[in-house]
């Protein structure tokens, strides 16, 4: 009886024994089989050269570079180290490709060893990207390196307004410029642009500039710029900054002022006045004032009338001239020692419009 107790006692503790062998083998192998797959997927390192590239900084007051850190890493199987040969920029959700075409230090560069880094100065102009994602890409020898996902600093430069008013005045324009909240960044307004029928030009500012615009600030600019001969024209008004940060509009200019001098008459019974009829056109959008009428003679003038003398004028100066209207001022002058002379008669106005026309007095 005792001995089938043993028997059975030592089977149990045989089987236990079986037991534990068996789970730790199986841990074992399991453990190795893990252990393989992860070396498989996360150690296993390149054997070309490789870079990372660990920091992109924009300066939000200077829109003309970048300056991108890469380093030369030491995960990789090859003695060489790696050679950038171009770095590019992506934009509009990675779609366009723009080239650095100066990056100092210049291109090609090699490192000099592995597990160093290098910052590269890449002249590009973000001026219209600011607050954008745009991905900077480094090109190797051996191949394309890495994306790097980066946002722009934002600063929202507008024009709120572009006034153009030739009932005011065609010698200038207001427009008002904004530097909006968000914006990172002061922004010193150095130039206002005007372009009109492809011609460029700077326009003088009543307002001083450069003018300071901090985050939230709005400023009227008064622009002269005689845009006379440039009614009804589609032109471009362009704000720039010191920081290279810059925005424009499109506007279409007002309908002409057509103002004429229909006639001009002198009386051969008196030559001690003239008289000269002036009319604005029905197709004007505004009024006219009339602040000066002057007789020249080549390049002489020999008799004006303005606001100061202009009662000495029938109707008087100043005169507000309407459009589809017209008035015929009876000027005093006398002629008799003028006859059979070529006489430039020339009428200007508070808004800056002029008109002109040249006759013959009568002979002797």
């Amino acid at each position: 009886m005792r001995l089938i107790r043993n028997t059975h006692a030592i089977g149990r503790l045989s089987l236990i024994l079986l037991l534990l062998i068996a789970f730790t083998v199986g841990a074992f192998l399991s453990y190795l089989w893990e252990i393989g797959y992860i070396m498989k997927l996360g150690i296993s390192v390149p054997e070309n050269p490789t870079v990372d590239i660990t920091n992109i900084v924009f300066p939000y007051q200077d829109t003309s570079f970048f300056n991108v850190t890469i380093q030369c890493p030491t995960s990789y199987e090859s003695e060489e180290t790696a050679k950038i040969t171009q770095i590019v920029v992506l934009t509009n959700n990675n779609t366009h490709v723009r080239n650095v075409t100066e990056v100092n230090p210049s291109l090609p560069y090699k490192f000099p060893e592995k597990g160093v880094s290098e910052t590269f100065k890449c002249i590009w102009n973000w001026a219209n990207y600011t607050g954008e994602t745009v991905g900077i890409v480094a090109f190797l020898e051996e191949g394309t390196g890495p994306t790097f996902q980066t946002e722009t600093r934002l600063v929202n430069l507008s024009i709120k307004d572009a006034r153009f008013n030739s009932m005011i005045s065609v010698t200038h324009f207001n427009i008002t410029v904004q530097n909006a909240v968000v914006s990172e960044t002061y922004v010193n307004i150095t130039d206002i642009v005007v372009t009109a029928n492809g011609i460029k030009q700077n326009v003088t500012e009543i307002t001083p500039i450069p003018w300071t615009l901090n985050p939230g600030d709005t400023q009227d600019f008064n622009c002269v710029w005689d845009w006379t001969d440039y009614q009804n024209t589609s032109v471009t008004v362009a704000v720039h900054t010191l920081q290279g940060y810059m925005n424009y509009t499109i506007q279409t200019t007002p309908l002409p002022v057509t103002l004429n001098i229909t006639e001009i008459l002198f009386n051969v019974a008196n030559t001690s006045y003239f008289s000269v009829n002036v009319t604005n056109n029905e197709t004007s959008p505004t009024y006219v004032n009339i602040t000066r009428i002057a007789v020249d003679i080549g390049n002489l003038t020999v008799r004006e009338w303005t606001v100061e003398n202009g009662t000495y004028v029938n109707p008087a100066i100043p005169y507000t001239l309407d459009s589809n209207s017209s008035a015929t001022f009876v000027c005093p002058w006398n002629w008799t020692e003028h006859r059979d002379k070529n006489v430039t008669v020339v009428v200007d106005t508070l808004q800056g419009f002029t008109t002109w026309r040249t006759q013959v007095t009568p002979p002797p």
